[in-house]
């Protein structure tokens, strides 16, 4: 109890504390002067007895008021700590003069090859990858639970960043194109909720403070859960189109072609393999992610329920319940392919991060005409005095790796990983697992 005292004197609230540890002191007192034995009365009360409050009621109230307002007080003084505490995160997580820090996050159950080439290209690049979900049953819509479980452990302030991406089938491609990225993305975002305006926003004046990565294919199986459509008379990628297609021309009509809209390109539908955000904003995100996920025992996919929150946010439907509407603006695609690339044609000088989704054997051919564009894998490749160089830098090198039961350990790169392998040209063009 004198711990308490200190704890809460030391944080403000010192009524509290010596009301709590005056009122602890008086029972205490009692209780060691006088002997008590407790029994039951007739109505079932109990009753305390004693040679000081055995024959005396108003004796016997005195110690019972006492202990009562020890337990008032000590619910009061908790409530009052935590509602500072509260405050305080709040007040921390807007602090204005805060210089925002970029976190780039995966998901990874256990090692694989793959993640291994995306580790080896964050060191190759100077990126600093920290991994969550280690020892966890793998399940798309369980990941989210795990990275706002690191952004709490990180106590990220609103205006930080964060990247998250998937790590087994990924490799960043030139540390001057993601600081630039970063940069632009920095530069044209609003950094705190008091500071974003869905005008501003559909102006195109202010860019959304969260953007998904955007691809050709169509892939949101599982969004018949909140429309209704009957998946035995429609195929999934033709439900998926439908859905686009009506949320298209609800943009086209509203002008909110700035968040959503056809890109020549096509590639105009959400992937949830990469994503970029303002904390403040992915904070709102996810509250409406996890409030569609109590819908139904039935997501497994998050890039559906992620597309029902994209497109929702936009289109606005009446029938749809306020806390699943995420407000407008603050959510789009990466259409300019800035921070995600998922290549589909020749070589092209976009994206920080390069994605390769799909069985690796039908993607190693792609992958082979982008990855030997970065001047990190052509540098290991063409020198072996550089190769030398990487091995030894990667024996020393460790990453950070959070598990799923929220226990930390900065592990070596090669407790986890094959460096000669990682070393390895041949290696790293190879159909490597993700999983």
């Amino acid at each position: 109890m004198f711990v308490t005292y200190l704890i809460f004197s030391s944080n403000g609230s010192r009524l509290y504390g010596y009301c709590l540890f005056m009122s602890f002191c008086f029972v205490v007192k009692s209780f060691s002067v006088f002997f008590f034995s407790f029994h039951f009365s007739e109505k079932g009360w109990f009753m305390l007895k004693g040679p000081w409050v055995g024959g005396d009621a108003r004796k016997r109230l005195y110690v019972m008021a006492a202990v009562m307002l020890l337990i008032v007080l000590m619910f009061m003084g908790v409530m009052d700590f935590k509602k500072r505490e509260a405050k305080r995160w709040v007040k921390n997580s807007s602090l204005n003069d805060h210089s925002p820090g970029v976190y780039y996050v995966v998901v990874q159950t256990k090692p694989s090859p793959g993640w291994c080439r995306m580790l080896l290209s964050s060191v190759l690049t100077n990126v600093r990858v920290a991994t969550v979900g280690a020892g966890a049953v793998y399940v798309h819509a369980w990941r989210w639970a795990w990275i706002r479980k690191y952004m709490l452990w990180k106590r990220m302030q609103d205006n930080d960043v964060m990247v998250i991406f998937d790590g087994g089938d990924t490799f960043f491609s030139e540390a001057a194109r993601r600081e630039e990225a970063i940069e632009y993305f920095m530069s044209t975002t609003p950094s705190t909720r008091e500071l974003f305006s869905e005008e501003d926003t559909l102006h195109g004046k202010v860019a959304p403070p969260l953007l998904f990565a955007a691809e050709k294919n169509c892939h949101a199986p599982q969004t018949y859960i909140m429309t209704g459509v009957d998946t035995r008379k429609v195929k999934p990628r033709d439900m998926c189109m439908n859905l686009y297609e009506g949320a298209l021309a609800v943009s086209t009509k509203e002008g909110t072609q700035a968040l959503l809209r056809e890109t020549p390109s096509g590639e105009s539908h959400l992937n949830g393999g990469g994503m970029i955000a303002r904390v403040w904003a992915l904070k709102e995100a996810l509250e409406v992610f996890f409030a569609l996920k109590r819908r139904s025992f039935k997501w497994w996919c998050d890039q559906s329920m992620w597309t029902m929150v994209f497109i929702w946010s936009v289109t606005r439907p009446k029938h749809a319940n306020r806390k699943l509407l995420l407000r407008r603006g603050i959510m789009s695609l990466d259409y300019e392919t800035r921070y995600f690339h998922y290549p589909s044609g020749v070589p092209v000088k976009n994206g920080m991060i390069l994605h390769f989704p799909g069985p690796p054997a039908a993607r190693s051919e792609k992958m082979l005409q982008f990855i030997n564009e970065t001047s990190w894998y052509r540098a290991l490749r063409d020198s072996s005095t550089q190769r030398e160089a990487y091995k030894y830098l990667l024996e020393r090198y460790t990453t950070e790796i959070h598990t799923v039961w929220g226990s930390r350990k900065y592990v070596k790169f090669s407790t986890v990983c094959n460096v000669s392998n990682a070393a390895n040209p041949r290696w790293l063009i190879g159909p490597l697992n993700k999983k």
